[in-house]
Formats: structure tokens, sequence, C-alpha cells
């Protein structure tokens, strides 16, 4: 179906892997959390089909991510938020199990309206920080030092 590379690959496999292994972490997190929306909607579809099998694979799927996004969490920088971020992990394995077990849709519509306020609240900050905040900070020592600038322009405080 996709090209093959010399590794045995898809170019497609390929891309992706490089995509993350060049990710910020900010960027990893927006993947987890895309990777699980995406998952919730494929069980919902399997567990629709009557696909049992393809319904607890998917839901498998989405707790293994949610368990890195708890395992990611870093309680030394902002406990109350991890404490909070948590709980509501927790609160989306439970959904999932219990959709997982009797056979319920709802519960993954739950966890998918969580998973995507997260994701939209992390695509907001990512998109809120500066491209390269190494650059910034070298632009204003520059800048500072009377280094020109991108445009070749010196800077005028230094005469």
């Amino acid at each position: 179906m996709y090209a093959k590379n010399g590794y045995g690959q898809s170019n497609l496999q390929r891309y992706r892997a490089v995509k993350v292994q060049t990710a910020s972490p900010a960027q990893l997190m927006l993947m987890l959390y895309d990777g699980a929306i995406r998952f919730c909607h494929v069980a919902k579809m399997k567990l629709e089909e009557k696909d049992l099998a393809g319904k607890g694979t998917y839901i498998g799927k989405v707790q293994a991510i949610i368990s890195e996004l708890m395992s990611s969490l870093d309680f030394s920088i902002a406990p109350e938020l991890c404490t909070q971020l948590q709980q509501l992990y927790m609160f989306m394995m439970e959904q999932l199990t219990e959709a997982n077990i009797r056979l319920k849709i709802e519960p993954i519509d739950v966890v998918i309206n969580l998973l995507t306020t997260l994701r939209d609240g992390w695509s907001q900050a990512l998109t809120s920080l500066p491209v390269d905040p190494t650059l910034n900070k070298a632009q204003e020592l520059g800048s500072q030092m009377g280094v020109a600038s991108q445009s070749g322009e010196a800077d005028e405080r230094t005469t």
C-alpha cells in the first residue's frame, strides 16, 4: 500500500517516527491527546459494529495513552494542577472500563469531550510559546551587547 524504504518501513511510518523524535515535549503531549481522541472514535465505531475485540483493542490503546499522560505529571512543579489532572485521568480510565465492560458508547463520549478540552488547552499553550525560546534569548542578549540584528543593522544603543 505504501512505498517501502530500505529498512522495511513505509515512508509514512518513517515520517511519523521522525515527527515524534523531533517533537518538543509540549508537541508530544498534543500528539498523545490527538492519538487518544482518534482511538476513542475508532473504539466507538468498533462498538457500533459489534466488533468487541476491536473495541477492546482501541479502548486499551486509549488507556495506555492516558497512563502515559499520568506518568508524565510532575508534582514538584505544580502539585495542585497535577493532582487535579491525575483525578481527571483516573475518571477517564473508569469511564473507558465502563464502556468496555457494559458495551456503552456514552462513557467514550465523555472521555472524548474531556480529552478534547485538554488537547485544546495544550494547543493554545503551544501557540502562545515562542517557536525557539533560546533564539529569543540570544537575540535579546545580542541587542544588549550591540550585536547586529538579523536584518544586519547594528543596535543604536551601542554608540
